[in-house]
């Protein structure tokens, strides 16, 4: 029988967090969302701030689990509030983790801790996710025509951030069937930064140019556009798999989850393509 209590979910406005509470709420599930400031409408939560761990889970049966990007030391705030979900009795934690996981990534480190205590776990390995062309890269896309990285001619095989909610919504949903599972979760294909530039370009009628740059290059704008060191961080190593080859994994286990295909990154851009619209320009 599925554990009845409510399903807490951290990063609940986030790209996955969001459609996640939208999924599992119509499938009529109990659902926390939860905040880092007090908010009426969700429970407060700050890995920074252990007092706010019991509070936050009390009465909670599952737990949907993202690591902050801000946060890269796991054993000091996220470590804690492994032992506090166990302490609070909750009965299954799915992780969102990262394709490729290895020692030099937190989220290995958190597998590792779930993996270490009394918690039923799901690890959640996606891969890149489509929407962060709607974010980290969307204003140079809307406000200079190009995608300037460090990924060189390595494909990447883009994920949309709502297929990874919709299965961690039936992890969440059914959590016996998935327990000690690793799932890797890829788009349909995988796709070069040229490629991508020839997609927004013709959605958005205008055109949009890759221009591969070296490394040192690439952390020098990361730096002078006055990111924060943990963000520059990220960067470099999402590029640096790419640029290796590492990102190409195109894995059929989405699919087989969901009984449908992954959404493409076409659909992602054709979707959304108001967000590199410029201001004044025809829709």
């Amino acid at each position: 029988m599925t554990d009845p209590r409510p399903i807490l979910v951290t990063g609940s406005s986030g790209n996955v967090g969001a459609p996640l509470v939208s999924l599992l709420r119509a499938a009529g599930l109990p659902v926390i969302a939860t905040a880092t400031r007090p908010q009426p409408e969700a429970r407060h939560l700050d890995f920074e701030d252990p007092a706010t761990f019991a509070p936050a889970l009390a009465g909670v049966g599952r737990v949907f689990l993202m690591r902050p990007p801000h946060i890269s030391d796991t054993r000091r705030y996220l470590r804690p509030f492994v032992r506090a979900m166990e302490v609070a009795g909750v009965e299954h934690v799915a992780l969102l983790s990262l394709m490729g996981v290895n020692p030099a990534m937190p989220h290995w480190r958190v597998e590792q801790d779930l993996r270490a205590s009394s918690l039923a776990w799901t690890f959640l390995r996606p891969a890149f996710f489509s929407q962060n062309l709607g974010a980290a890269y969307r204003a140079d896309i809307r406000d200079r025509d190009r995608l300037r990285l460090a990924s060189g001619r390595g494909r990447t095989s883009f994920i949309d951030a709502r297929d990874i909610a919709a299965v961690a919504a039936q992890v969440l949903a059914g959590p016996v069937a998935h327990r000690a599972q690793a799932y890797t979760l890829t788009g349909p294909e995988a796709l070069d930064y040229h490629r991508v530039a020839a997609m927004l370009s013709e959605a958005l009628g205008r055109a949009i140019t890759y221009e591969p740059v070296g490394l040192l290059a690439y952390r020098r704008d990361l730096v002078a556009a006055g990111l924060p060191s943990a963000f520059v961080n990220v960067q470099l190593l999402i590029n640096v798999v790419a640029r290796l080859g590492l990102a190409a994994r195109v894995d059929d286990t989405l699919p087989r989850l969901l009984g449908r295909p992954p959404r493409t990154l076409q659909q992602y851009i054709e979707d959304h393509r108001d967000l590199w619209r410029r201001s004044g320009s025809k829709p």
